[in-house]
């Protein structure tokens, strides 16, 4: 796949409209480079559970059921590289890095290649509400030569951002839908701000700022504006 057809791959993933499009966009585009597997995930951390934490998988069903069943994330050296790795990388380079684990992680890749995964590479990517997340790629034969990797970067990547704007677009609530304005001027709400300091941070008068930060507490409901915040935050109507 030459440059120029990667950036065409990369702008139609980044224009697609629904999962549907989006996921069969990226299925063939990896499928150029032998990969028929994939699975994009956050890492957990204490007290999360992993498959909670899947954003969108194309992965062996046997598979996937015995890797959670077993507590597999714990092991796996994939998944291991991935929390500390910031750049993509093949699955024999975690298989190398987690030599000093012993027969636990060899285990997990022999039967991962038992279950059609015998090769692959992986993508770290930032996944909300998890400290480490990765996009993880996998075949028969894929190919994972250097020449490869820049590539599946940079279509990963552009896969993970447009697929959690939709996946965010899919979990809000209908009916919320806050105005530009509103979002901004809650935004500023819960760094703490007044109404006159956001009046003079965003331009306008703090009427206005009162007008919009009502709207907002209307739609989502509230009584107040703290409670406001924290249902915008919820919907994700806001950021965090």
């Amino acid at each position: 796949m030459n440059t120029a057809q990667v950036l065409h791959n990369a702008l139609q993933l980044a224009n697609a409209t629904s999962m549907e499009a989006l996921v069969g966009l990226y299925r063939t585009a990896i499928d150029h480079f032998g990969f028929s597997h994939f699975i994009v995930t956050g890492l957990p951390g204490r007290g999360q559970r992993f498959e909670n934490l899947v954003l969108e998988r194309f992965w062996p069903e046997d598979w996937m059921s015995h890797y959670v069943s077993r507590d597999y994330i714990k092991r796996d050296p994939v998944a291991i590289a991935s929390n500390v790795l910031s750049t993509p990388f093949t699955w024999n380079e975690a298989r190398l890095r987690a030599s000093a684990l012993g027969p636990a992680s060899d285990r997990i890749m022999m039967e991962a290649a038992d279950a059609g995964l015998r090769d692959g590479v992986c993508v770290p990517i930032p996944v909300r509400n998890a400290l480490a997340g990765c996009i993880s790629l996998a075949g028969e034969v894929p190919i994972t030569e250097t020449n490869a990797i820049g590539p599946l970067n940079v279509l990963s990547l552009t896969f993970a951002s447009r697929l959690q704007l939709l996946v965010d677009h899919k979990r809000r609530p209908k009916g919320l839908m806050l105005s530009e304005r509103e979002r901004e001027v809650l935004m500023w709400v819960s760094e703490g701000k007044t109404a006159w300091e956001i009046s003079r941070i965003l331009g306008i008068s703090d009427s206005t700022v009162n007008k919009h930060i009502a709207g907002a507490m209307r739609k989502t409901g509230s009584v107040t504006r703290t409670q406001a915040v924290a249902r915008a935050l919820t919907a994700m109507e806001i950021a965090g």
